[in-house]
């Protein structure tokens, strides 16, 4: 048994209008969903407004004598111009965060990474009593203790190898 063209061309812009409805509800129903951003398309900012210069148009030319005088009809009135509708915006453009500049890297000549603050800071009382600028910063479980924060790796070596002479194990970090 087969179907006649009729049937299936029904049957099928039957479907495509039942694809049309189904979309558009599911739309409505995703648009209409809390926590999606709803933001109005961005109308364009209208243009500031210009006045037009028309240049003074030319006088009629005088009648010629052989023609009537005919009654000039009375100026129709112009009507007044009527205001372009203004935008308003339905919302204010969040702030840009401030553009800060990044943080330049450091070599720090690390001293020690210790599991207790006792420690880390027993190692800084010794490195002060040996003359050294130190100084403890917790980074996760640890507490490590440094000396020094330079731009220029060449001056981390130094401040490493003084300390080294002194007896103390230090790694060259970059943070």
């Amino acid at each position: 048994m087969r179907a006649s063209p009729l049937v299936v061309t029904l049957a099928l812009i039957g479907l495509f209008v039942v694809s049309l409805v189904l979309g558009y509800a599911i739309g409505e129903i995703f648009l209409k969903q809390p926590g999606i951003a709803q933001q109005p398309a961005a109308a364009p900012s209208p243009a500031p407004p210009t006045r037009a210069v028309l240049p003074p148009s030319p006088a009629p030319p005088p009648p010629a004598a052989s023609t009537p005088l005919l009654p000039t009809p009375a100026p129709l009135p112009t009507p007044a111009p009527t205001p372009l509708p203004t935008v308003a915006a339905t919302t204010t453009p969040a702030p840009r965060p401030a553009v800060t500049p990044a943080a330049p890297l450091l070599f720090r000549v690390q001293a020690g990474a210790f599991l207790k603050r006792e420690n880390a800071q027993e190692r800084v009382n010794q490195l002060r009593a040996a003359g050294f600028d130190a100084y403890l910063l917790p980074s996760g479980e640890l507490f490590k203790v440094f000396v020094g924060a330079f731009a220029e790796r060449e001056n981390a070596e130094r401040l490493a190898e003084r300390l080294r002479a002194v007896g103390f194990e230090t790694i060259i970090v970059r943070q």
